[in-house]
């Protein structure tokens, strides 16, 4: 599947998306306002990163592994009873660990202990949050594209309905407990397509390969460190601005953010669908860099077009994905788009060390780049006020974007 067939089976899956979050995100400024926003960017943050350690961080290597041995079905099952134990094992340990530990993970996410109950529900849940995010990448990586699309699309819908009923029933608590609550109906669709595709994916203990899983789990490590460093920059981020100014500004904050999410979900889709399982196949230098000329030649100037109608309706856009309340997030929307330029253009070259398992510089940059932005963060809101944190953002990723094409032109040129 070319890039433009995957990118138009992913813009539906991402239209939906935008939508069901477009509605998510206006019941919530209705019914919570921007203290709620804030306090919801808190919470996906810290399950991100509970999610992730479920995981066994082994999604990306899936998508990796099973696109690279696409016509060994023998290797392609191996990877794929492989992983579901590795996830298992994982998902128990995290399960119990925060089932155990609910009431420190609200006061530590809340500031009190009134949520533990939200942080206990998504314990007994994981274990099939875990196999939900496995299923995608094995679709993902065998290249299932039609069905990976519709099971986002039935994900974002039973997510909508869950948040809005939920919302509209239990207040922000409701909010909170949705996706996981939708995380029963989401694995009973999975399987049925699992089914339909004779994929055969409940392994028993002896169908363990230690190879599979030593390749698996190295390429994990770059994983663990992605799924962990930016939800807690943001965590971090988010902490500085309720101190310093007030939770309503850590709303505006998390707005603005969370814009960026919903309008760039089009192109992380497609780097994910098609640009991590595309590069990892190719070996040639030249059709690398073809590859990778194709995405700055259709992706980037879309980017820049999304962001620019964004910034010239932006009240337009706060009247209709939140509220009057959130007019004062106005000023925050220029650097953010312009990061989010920054970002995509460093990505496109980044995903080459993904899909060229480049560990160690991977790591290095990640961690390095993280930390800065939270520096960055932190000075220039003690200078510019909440204005500092998209100041930060932009810069960051500019300086990456640079980083980025020192460190992979020699792979490209």
């Amino acid at each position: 599947m070319n890039l433009i067939k995957t990118s138009f089976y992913t813009s539906i899956s991402t239209a939906i998306t935008f939508l069901s979050g477009f509605i998510v995100i206006k019941v919530v400024a209705l019914k919570i306002g921007p203290v709620g926003i804030a306090l919801v960017g808190q919470f996906q943050n810290s399950t991100a990163i509970l999610t992730m350690l479920a995981t066994a961080a082994i999604s990306g290597g899936v998508v990796k592994y099973l696109a690279e041995f696409k016509n060994d079905s023998v290797r392609k099952q191996q990877i794929i009873h492989t992983s579901f134990l590795m996830v298992f094992f994982c998902a128990a340990i995290i399960s119990i660990g925060v089932i155990f530990c609910s009431t420190p993970l609200s006061e530590a996410a809340f500031k009190s202990k009134e949520f533990a109950i939200i942080y206990l529900l998504f314990g007994l849940f994981l274990l099939l949050i875990a196999c939900n995010s496995l299923f995608l990448s094995i679709l993902n990586g065998l290249k299932e594209i039609r069905k990976f699309t519709i099971l986002n699309i039935a994900t974002s819908l039973i997510g909508v309905a869950f948040t809005v009923s939920f919302a509209y029933l239990f207040g922000l608590k409701g909010v909170l407990v949705a996706s996981t609550a939708a995380a029963l109906i989401v694995f009973l669709i999975n399987i049925y397509f699992f089914k339909k595709l004779r994929i055969q994916w409940f392994p028993k203990l002896r169908s363990f390969d230690k190879p599979t899983a030593k390749m698996l789990s190295a390429f994990s490590l770059m994983a663990v460190v992605s799924g962990f460093v930016i939800p807690a920059m943001q965590i971090l981020v988010r902490d500085r601005i309720i101190l310093q100014f007030s939770v309503q500004d850590a709303g505006y904050w998390q707005a603005v953010t969370k814009i960026s999410d919903y309008y760039l979900g089009f192109i992380t889709s497609v780097l994910v669908v098609y640009y991590m399982p595309r590069l990892s196949e190719i070996t040639n230098k030249q059709e690398l860099k073809s590859e990778i000329g194709k995405g700055y030649k259709m992706i980037l100037p879309v980017v820049g077009l999304l962001a620019g109608v964004i910034w010239m309706c932006k009240t337009f856009i706060v009247h209709i994905l939140f509220t009057p309340d959130f007019l004062p997030m106005r000023p925050l929307f220029t650097f953010q788009l312009l990061g989010d330029f920054f970002k995509i253009g460093s990505w496109l070259l980044a995903y080459l060390m993904l899909a060229k398992a480049m560990v160690k510089t991977f790591i290095i940059t990640e961690v390095a780049f993280s930390a800065l932005y939270v520096l960055l963060a932190y000075y220039f809101m003690n200078h510019y006020g909440i204005m500092g944190a998209t100041y930060a953002f932009c810069l960051n990723y500019g300086c990456y974007w640079l980083l980025m094409w020192i460190l992979m032109r020699k792979h490209i040129l």
